[in-house]
């Protein structure tokens, strides 16, 4: 197999720009005669809830995936007028989470075994950050499925849609979601009151966490047969700045880990709570329209 998905069966193809801040894209579908079907060999995984924010970030341009960590929290805690402190990470370069097309990266295998190739490749040097990186996201995306979840890491807006399209249907029109960018003069954290929240959506939500590599992959999880709930946030950092933030909530935790860093840190076992946090704009939840 190239490099398009790992674990994912389901086709479809979509076209988008990733603009940071905009809310919502309505994705026209193009006729499946132009998609080309992708063999599966393996699948990708995560455990409970993970992805980026589990990952250490390597050089080139994406060293926000090692010091972001996420603001876990339950949805009553987010109301009009309450205070917390949120992380949100600042971005001064957004090439490394723009997916490349699929004719410039399908010759490239995604495989831990093509590791050595692969340092040739894109001149690597064994045991650097890069590598380190590298190999630790393959690794994290041929790992089997967590329980009840289909899982892929996407290479391309055209295998994002193809799995997306095979969880939400084959003549779905989709939209993704993302929050909006701070100013440079923004701290990472601070403290930030919710001024308003609305509920975008109940149901079929895929959220898409970018992981360090050498170019633009995304790893993406869908817990299968829960209903979860988006919302866009509104909120203002102490400094006065707004954001405009995705916050996602997870309805059903009992399939995963006591171990999980979610978990741990609300003090919660597998299925007392619904977990919720924030998104960082360089992270994506793809929805049906």
């Amino acid at each position: 197999m190239g490099n398009e998905f790992v674990s994912c069966s389901f086709l479809f193809l979509l076209f988008v720009m990733l603009a940071p801040g905009v809310t919502s894209n309505v994705l026209r579908l193009p006729s499946m005669d132009f998609a080309e079907k992708i063999e599966d060999d393996g699948h990708g995984h995560g455990h409970g809830h993970h992805s980026s924010h589990m990952h250490m970030g390597m050089g080139m341009g994406i060293s926000n995936l090692a010091n972001y960590d996420p603001t876990f929290t339950v949805m009553k805690d987010v109301q009009v007028g309450k205070t917390m402190p949120i992380s949100f990470p600042y971005i001064d370069d957004l090439r490394p989470y723009q997916f490349l097309p699929r004719e410039k990266t399908r010759h490239i295998p995604f495989s831990s075994k093509a590791l050595p190739e692969l340092r040739r490749y894109f001149s690597v040097t064994p045991g650097s950050k890069t590598d380190i990186a590298m190999k630790q996201t393959l690794d994290f995306c041929e790992k089997e499925p967590p329980r009840g979840e289909a899982t892929a890491c996407v290479t391309s807006f055209e295998s994002l849609a193809e799995y997306a399209r095979g969880i939400m249907g084959s003549d779905s029109e989709v939209g993704i979601v993302r929050s909006s960018l701070i100013s440079s003069t923004t701290p990472t954290l601070q403290n930030y009151t919710v001024v308003e929240s609305k509920e975008i959506l109940t149901g079929k939500v895929i959220p898409c966490h970018a992981e360090p590599y050498v170019y633009a992959v995304y790893y993406c999880h869908f817990q299968v047969n829960t209903d979860n709930k988006l919302f866009m946030v509104s909120l203002r950092g102490e400094n006065g700045e707004r954001v405009d933030a995705v916050f996602l909530c997870h309805m059903d935790s009992s399939p995963w880990s006591e171990e999980s860093k979610s978990l741990l840190r609300l003090g919660l076992k597998p299925g007392e709570s619904e977990v919720c946090h924030f998104f960082p704009a360089y992270d994506l939840v793809v929805v049906p329209q």
